[in-house]
């Protein structure tokens, strides 16, 4: 089977195309610039042919040789268009209504000329339209509005004429369409990497903006949510399904089964270390605020409440028509880690993790290179995440073969926050899972409060004799002047970029004269806009100051120490002591001598 697919490079197409390199299929990937592709077709070279074209030219934008490639395909898949419900009538109709008369063009070329084994197109689950033809069969989608898309914003109401002109020509032409009907697609189960930062990502951003300081509906009104990698699971065994007469599939789950926005809203509360909006507005209320003023005054686009429903959806043949396993997994799962890693986009933008590779464990982002031998697990500080790491862990792997592993610490980086009585509890428990996964012991490389962390765990026998401890810049002794005694949330978000570099160069916190500092002091600036990651170094600056940490004579540390920290203080002449000529985030700064030291320690 040869697939035409168009939207390869989006936010579900990658998925989808991640999940057929592993088929015995031929894809051919119709895309507007290669190079973007090139990771894709990386996945199987010998199955994957790259077509440049744009869905919204007449004959898809593709040259005769394209052409001619397209035209030997026996399936479509259709899941292109732009994700951006503030499009214009104008752009929305080009996207979404001009890109399905062209699409339908190949495909009536190619019944002509051989017969389309299946057309599936993917629109979306508020389309109030399915396989009743009596319908939509008469609307005439470029000159009129169907009455049931009266009112819509634009980007809704060109996404489903679109899908009545689909439905319209796959009739005339008896090619076999299928409907795909996803809700707001979010990251995959397990890492919940989320590229796209339109739909749940605008909830997200409002929410963190403080622009949303109500409940919207009440318990009757849902967001429904769906993994990315489980509407590509859908869309492959509708590849593989046997045509059936009837093919719309609603990928809503059953109402029962999704949270309601109150829930949510929790959810995203926890996650996000802010409070939860303890008022419930009525939605049609807010949707006439939105329309007269309000959306003006909070920056809020009315049609993202568009979103949010209190329908109850038919998905009767998606239960009849796939296996009840993966029709189970229909509302999305892990959402506080896509939540994490929205927020982590919206604060640092897009920051690539190659080599590493990402997982997740006890709900946290964990970073990982393959290596032989016992671990290394690094464990980042305050004003850090585990990204900042990744120089010291290249070099550790490269210097010593070993397999290396970072955690984001809950609330920093890609993981989520985790509300708990006892503030230290998620971080003890993430360090306790981490141990399980390596019964063979690990070495456990601290920093800062990351260190500290380790002592804890130490002290509370979560870590054994076999894991071997090395603490970088533990947080032992404070000076007489308190460190961090400036930290206030106030402080943080008005303090200028010269404000920072001052204070941590004055302190001794990282030196002037090292190449990264620019890049870091801007990520630190950068992590002061996200009330979860912001929240989160405040309550744990208070933890650390009651922490009373000691360098225990009953188990042996390797201390390495930046002299030229002001903040802190070494209390003993401890004889396993490395001194560099360095600040308090040399493991950031300097990594490469970082690595060396800890090289000749294990």
């Amino acid at each position: 089977m040869n697939i035409l697919m168009i939207g390869a490079t989006g936010f579900i197409g990658k998925e989808v195309v991640k999940q057929l390199a592993l088929e015995d299929v031929s894809l051919t990937l119709l895309v507007r610039d290669q190079s973007r592709a090139a990771s894709l077709k990386a996945l199987a070279p010998s199955k994957i042919a790259l077509v440049t074209g744009d869905l919204t030219q007449p004959n898809l934008g593709l040259d005769e040789t394209d052409k001619a490639t397209a035209l030997k395909c026996d399936l479509i898949l259709h899941c292109g268009g732009p994700m951006d419900i503030t499009l214009s009538e104008t752009l929305a109709k080009k996207a979404f209504l001009e890109g399905s008369r062209y699409v339908m063009d190949l495909a009536k070329e190619i019944q002509e000329q051989k017969g389309l084994k299946k057309l599936i197109h993917v629109a979306g689950y508020m389309s109030p339209f399915n396989d009743e033809a009596s319908v939509w069969e008469d609307t005439d989608v470029f000159n009129e509005v169907h009455p049931a898309l009266i009112g819509t914003p634009p980007y809704e109401q060109m996404k489903f004429l679109s899908d009545i002109y689909m439905r319209q020509e796959a009739k005339k032409n008896h090619i076999p369409l299928a409907v795909i009907n996803p809700p707001t697609v979010i990251g995959d189960d397990q890492t919940g990497d989320t590229a796209q930062l339109g739909g749940f990502g605008l909830f997200i951003k409002i929410i963190r903006g403080g622009s949303l300081p109500v409940i919207p509906g009440g318990k009757d009104y849902r967001l429904p949510l769906i993994n990315k990698n489980i509407i590509a699971e859908f869309i492959v065994q509708t590849i593989f399904n046997e045509t059936q007469e009837k093919m719309t599939y609603t990928l809503v789950s059953d109402k029962a089964l999704d949270p309601d926005i109150s829930d949510l809203m929790t959810t995203i509360s926890e996650s996000m270390h802010i409070k939860k909006p303890r008022l419930t507005v009525p939605f049609g209320l807010l949707k006439f605020v939105m329309t007269f003023g309000g959306s003006q005054l909070t920056g809020i686009p009315k049609s993202s409440l568009n979103f949010l429903t209190n329908r109850t959806f038919d998905n009767q043949l998606t239960k009849n028509d796939f296996e009840p396993e993966l029709v189970s997994k229909l509302s999305a799962s892990n959402v506080p880690l896509a939540i994490a890693d929205i927020d982590f986009r919206l604060t640092y933008g897009d920051e690539f993790i190659a080599p590493y590779t990402r997982t997740s464990l006890q709900g946290a982002t964990v970073y990982r290179l393959d290596g032989k031998g016992k671990p290394l697990v690094l464990v980042h500080g305050l004003f850090s995440d585990g990204t900042d790491l990744f120089d010291l862990g290249l070099a550790l792997n490269k210097q010593t073969a070993r397999e290396i592993i970072i955690p984001d610490l809950p609330g920093f980086g890609r993981s989520p926050f985790v509300k708990s009585r006892d503030s230290l509890t998620p971080y003890l428990d993430l360090i306790a899972s981490i141990k399980k996964a390596m019964p063979e012991g690990a070495v456990f490389i601290g920093h800062s409060f990351g260190a500290a962390l380790l002592m804890e765990a130490s002290n509370r026998n979560y870590l054994v004799e076999s894991d071997k401890i090395i603490l970088l810049q533990p947080p032992l002794k404070k000076n007489v002047k308190e460190p961090y005694s400036w930290l206030s949330k106030l402080m943080l978000k008005q303090a200028s970029d010269k404000q920072l570099a001052h204070y941590f160069n004055h302190n001794g916190l990282i030196l002037t004269n090292v190449a990264k500092t620019d890049r870091y002091l801007k990520r630190v600036k950068a992590s002061f806009n996200s009330p979860r990651i912001l929240n989160t170094t405040l309550e744990l600056n208070k933890v650390l100051k009651g922490m009373a940490l000691t360098l225990s004579e009953h188990r042996a540390y390797d201390v390495l120490w930046g002299t030229q920290d002001k903040s802190y203080a070494l209390p003993i002449d401890h004889e396993q002591v490395i001194k560099l000529t360095d600040g308090h985030f040399f493991p950031i700064s300097n990594p490469l001598e970082t690595a060396t030291y800890i090289s000749s320690l294990i």
